[in-house]
């Protein structure tokens, strides 16, 4: 996200694009850990392999190399040396000196345990856009993530039906089951009413939103 604002939960999908030297995430039993900081100077560097095998699973979700501990799974080699399932797992974090897996200033959030689905429709433009989002996620974090469709996002009264009822509005620090949105696995997916409000103190050539951003 750009808005400066750490997010607590991801999509899986929001971390298997994040597959490059310059953002490299991975997952172990549901912590995502950002390991780009590993790769600075070192994929051009001596032992250069071990990153580079890193860099291979960016992405991915590496549990399957870790016990429930969040700790390496090792084997026995056929010389009968004990080693580990996979290999990068011996690269510390040149800014703490700790091995980067049991290094907690790499976590930046959890995957979410369920993602949703929502329909957003915008109740000046009548334009709908369905966007999947994290079951833990407040209604103020699905603003933050609505931003890349509409830059106002933070602007609107969000509610579950087009009623003017105050009791309709979704409250921004409750999740979407908090506020009474239950999860359907089937379609269609819930539909979230977005009102715009003027932000108090705008000159009167503000007074109109900014749609551009939003698709169809």
């Amino acid at each position: 996200m750009t808005t400066g604002e750490q997010q607590r939960f991801y999509l899986r999908d929001e971390v298997v694009i994040n597959n490059s030297a310059d953002r490299a995430w991975v997952i172990i039993h549901g912590n995502v850990f950002d390991v780009t900081p590993l790769f600075d100077g070192n994929l051009t560097s001596s032992p250069k392999k071990i990153y580079q095998l890193l860099l291979a699973f960016a992405g991915k979700d590496l549990s399957d190399h870790f016990d429930r501990k969040g700790r390496p799974v090792y084997r026995i080699s056929k010389d009968g040396v004990r080693v580990p399932e996979f290999p990068p797992v011996v690269i510390r974090n040149a800014s703490t000196g700790k091995r980067w897996w049991n290094d907690k200033s790499l976590i930046i959030g959890k995957i979410t345990a369920q993602e949703r689905k929502i329909r957003v429709i915008n109740n000046l433009t009548f334009q709908i856009q369905e966007i999947s989002v994290c079951e833990e996620d407040t209604i103020a974090d699905i603003q933050r993530r609505f931003c890349r469709f509409n830059a106002n996002a933070k602007n609107y009264t969000w509610r579950i039906n087009i009623e003017s009822d105050p009791t309709a509005d979704l409250r921004p620090d409750k999740t979407l089951t908090e506020n009474g949105v239950i999860h359907d696995r089937y379609p269609p997916a819930p539909m979230i009413w977005i009102f715009y409000q003027i932000p108090p103190n705008s000159s009167e050539q503000n007074l109109t939103p900014n749609t551009n951003h939003e698709s169809t």
